[in-house]
């Protein structure tokens, strides 16, 4: 991994979301890009935590600047630990969030990127347009950072999945081992589903997947855990708050486990009850 970039928006929310990808790429030995999707004016008192003076465009995107570049030497100045440590760059543009982050990534390339989940009612859910865009729109892994999330603690990743495209799992959990051997992460394979449905089929398809990728990857931390519950959503923060998950995975495809819980009030209910950090990665599938 070479690039994270992180956005923000300069609220409380935003700004941590950013302070955890920059710590999250340190371990990485990746370089960090600081993004600021600058919105219109007649927008701007509905975003984040800032008093925006309204003096025009110019003022708005110097205001963004100044943020970043504070943002910036808030990382290079508190950041005294030995090892490695990130190249910081900046860069903001005007327009959606979901567009901005597609300009960047022509220019650079980017390997993950990192935003925070708001809590602060309907418009700042993960059912805001913003996040819900990018979920849609991610073509590389895209992390969703809760409030007050602990930094960094991948001790343990839940991987969940329905089986529907066993192959893509095959090598989406091939590319989440070297993620995980950065932490010494157990991997569990995850599958929600109704109470007692759970069929012979899946389980041989997810001791198959298992010895495939055990057997490719030589990573012998990998497990499979099944849960009963009638709500994907229930069942998963369920799972995760009981097994001391630090990491939730989910792949976005059409009618897959993301694309449920995006779909009306299922995306606010994830948003207000997960609890840990959530890695969305793009459909291997499309072509």
């Amino acid at each position: 991994m070479k690039t994270v970039l992180l956005l923000t928006d300069f609220s409380t929310d935003g700004n941590h979301a950013a302070e955890y990808g920059y710590n999250l790429a340190k371990a990485l030995n990746a370089n960090v890009i600081l993004c600021n999707a600058v919105t219109i004016p007649a927008q701007l008192s509905e975003v984040g935590d800032i008093d925006w003076p309204l003096s025009g465009y110019d003022g708005v995107i110097d205001d963004s600047d100044e943020e970043l570049k504070k943002l910036k030497k808030h990382f290079e100045h508190t950041d005294h630990s030995p090892g490695f440590h990130p190249q910081i760059s900046t860069m903001n543009q005007t327009g959606r969030l979901a567009d901005v982050v597609e300009n960047v990534m022509n220019s650079c390339h980017v390997d993950m990127v990192v935003m925070g989940i708001h809590r602060k009612g309907i418009a700042h859910s993960l059912l805001d347009n913003n996040c819900r865009n990018m979920v849609n729109a991610t073509t590389c892994p895209l992390l969703l950072i809760p409030p007050h999330t602990p930094l960094l603690d991948f001790g343990r990743i839940a991987f969940a999945t329905n089986f529907e495209y066993p192959e893509q799992d095959v090598e989406d959990l091939y590319n989440l081992i070297s993620l995980a051997l950065v932490f010494g992460s157990d991997i569990f394979v995850t599958h929600v589903h109704v109470a007692l449905s759970q069929s012979a089929d899946q389980q041989l398809i997810a001791d198959e997947l298992l010895m495939g990728i055990i057997h490719k990857a030589n990573y012998p931390n990998i497990f499979y855990k099944s849960v009963e519950n009638e709500d994907i959503q229930t069942g998963l923060n369920l799972f995760c708050e009981e097994e001391n998950i630090g990491l939730l995975v989910m792949v976005h495809r059409p009618h897959d486990l993301m694309d449920v819980i995006l779909r009306g009030s299922r995306t606010q209910n994830m948003a207000t009850k997960i609890t840990v950090p959530l890695l969305v990665l793009p459909d291997g599938n499309q072509s």
